[in-house]
Order: C-alpha cells, then structure tokens, then sequence
C-alpha cells in the first residue's frame, strides 16, 4: 500500500526475539490509527510537534505474525508495538518483504537480542560480581602491589611544579626568607 498524498514515513527501528518482534515508531504522534494483520503493519499519525506533518506507512512482513497478540506502548517521544509471530523460530533476516532497503527502517540495537544469546539466561555471568569474587579469592591478593616498589614515607609533593604565577612568586619569596634566616 502506498503512502497517501501529503504524507510521510515516520522513523522506524525494529528488533525481534525468537517469538516476537518489537515495531518501533520513533516520532511523538498524535491522531494515531494502526493495523496489524497476519502479513502487514499500517501505522498513520500526525507529529505531536508539528502537526502539518503527517505521517503513513505500511509494512510487509517477510513471514506472518499473529494479530491477535499486539501490544503497544506509547512512550511519549516513541510508540512502541510488540508483535507475536505466528511460528517461533529462527530469526528474520530482515522485517519485511521489500527488495529494496527502506531508508526509514533500522534496527534498533537497544532492544535487540542475539538469536545465539541463551533465552532461559542460562548460560549467562551472573551479575552479582560473584564470578569476580571467586577469581579474587584464588589469586594471591597479599603481593599485588610489590611490583610497584613504592615507598610510604617518600609521599613529598616538594617537587611538583607551580600551576600557576602567583604560587611561584609566594614561593620564591619563602625561599629568599628562609635564606636569610640561614645567614
């Protein structure tokens, strides 16, 4: 289906799971109709900001997804739809069915998640730092800074440079007092 005269695609980005794939529109609309069926996504709607700017567009997806199971979420400066396929499985290649790239469509990397990436998170790191823990205990803690061959009682800042003209001049004066005391 084409766009309507006078109107344009909004911003999409996309990202799927093994059951599911999320449909983001990446604009604040107002005046907002969507259809999903088995086979597409329509999705129309005015800029919040800017309300000469209409928005329309249609999506073929490459396999077919379950209509009956869409949600959405309007997000404030997003809208976000998430849409059931009709057979989990393998991952898409792509979204849609198009042969040609659609220069408003992208993934959206934020929601994204690797087909490889364990669903159940079985195989992940836990992230309590217990992993970091047990490689800390079996290391020999003791002697971790001897390579450093560093010596407490020479903390002395004495050889530091002045940062600024002022530090210079009070110091240089410090110096000519303490020369005459010297004397």
């Amino acid at each position: 289906m084409a766009p309507i005269a006078g109107t344009i695609p909004p911003p999409v980005s996309w990202a799927q799971r093994n059951d599911l794939l999320y449909v983001i529109i990446d604009v604040e609309c107002n005046d907002i109709e969507h259809n999903v069926t088995e086979n597409s996504f329509h999705f129309k709607g005015t800029n919040a900001l800017e309300s000469d700017k209409k928005y329309d567009v249609t999506l073929n997806f490459l396999h077919p997804v379950n209509p009956d199971k869409v949600t959405n979420k309007n997000i404030g400066r997003c809208l976000e739809f998430t849409i059931y396929k009709k057979d989990s499985g393998p991952y898409w290649p792509a979204l849609t069915n198009d042969k040609t790239k659609l220069h408003f469509l992208k993934a959206n990397f934020s929601k994204w998640k690797n087909e490889s990436d364990d669903e159940d998170g079985k195989n992940k790191m836990p992230n309590d730092g217990m992993f970091i823990n047990d490689m800390l205990k079996d290391a020999d803690m003791d002697n971790r800074f001897d390579d450093f061959n560093v010596d407490d009682d020479d903390d002395s800042d004495d050889n530091i440079p002045s940062l600024s003209q002022n530090d210079e001049d009070e110091d240089e004066k410090k110096d000519k007092d303490s020369d005459k005391k010297e004397k």
